[in-house]
């Protein structure tokens, strides 16, 4: 199991977003707190109405495109510590830290905002047993050691 995994992030808020991402080539999941693959390595959440976080190579490509000062759109900067959980024992695990049912058929396309372990987080099952986490990156080592206690 990969805990913790560094991977390019781009934040995105306002009522142009959705219309920057697709005029950059990027589709926008359709509703909030969902999300969409991109490509291999990559994804795009839907945060609320009109907030993303986009994570992997698009990422990179959109800050290369970003300019200031553009109306109804806002760079949302993410120092996020991003979590990667794979598995048969992750369903496990996240039902001892996390009050919401996290099993895969139970998110399906959803983002969720909760908390686990005390702290907020977002999280999304990809496929079958393997999950992405995120959280505040002053959290990450407190979350990275009980998410590790847990497992032993």
């Amino acid at each position: 199991m990969s805990l913790i995994y560094d991977a390019p992030r781009f934040g995105l808020k306002g009522s142009a977003a959705a219309a920057w991402l697709e005029a950059q080539g990027i589709a926008v999941p359709p509703q909030a707190n969902s999300w969409l693959a991109l490509g291999e390595d990559g994804r795009i959440l839907r945060l609320g109405r009109g907030e993303y976080l986009i994570e992997g190579a698009p990422a990179e490509t959109l800050a290369a495109r970003w300019q200031d000062g553009q109306p109804g759109l806002y760079r949302v900067p993410r120092y996020d510590a991003g979590f990667l959980l794979e598995g048969d024992a992750v369903p496990a695990l996240l039902a001892e830290i996390c009050g919401l049912d996290t099993r895969p058929h139970a998110i399906g396309g959803q983002v969720l905002l909760t908390l686990a372990a005390g702290i907020s987080v977002t999280l999304l099952c990809e496929a079958g047993q393997r999950y992405r986490l995120w959280c505040d990156a002053t959290y990450g080592h407190y979350l990275q050691h009980t998410l590790r206690e847990i497992l032993e």
